[in-house]
């Protein structure tokens, strides 16, 4: 990877397109994990339903 310019606000670089597919795939998998981690807290601070509250639940949907 290559430094081409910089900026205060902005680094434009030159990599290879492997590199990059390769970024991109790491940036895809840290949003994925991101999601997951949200979804943990929000199931660990909803409360718990009952059998029929959570049948009902899936049926509405």
């Amino acid at each position: 990877m290559c430094v081409i310019e910089q900026t205060k606000t902005t680094t434009t670089v030159r990599m290879s397109n492997r590199r990059w597919n390769r970024l991109m795939n790491l940036d895809k998998a840290y949003r994925l994990a991101q999601t997951i981690v949200h979804s943990l807290q929000q199931i660990e601070d909803a409360p718990a339903l009952s059998k029929d509250e959570a049948i009902a639940t899936l049926r509405a949907l």
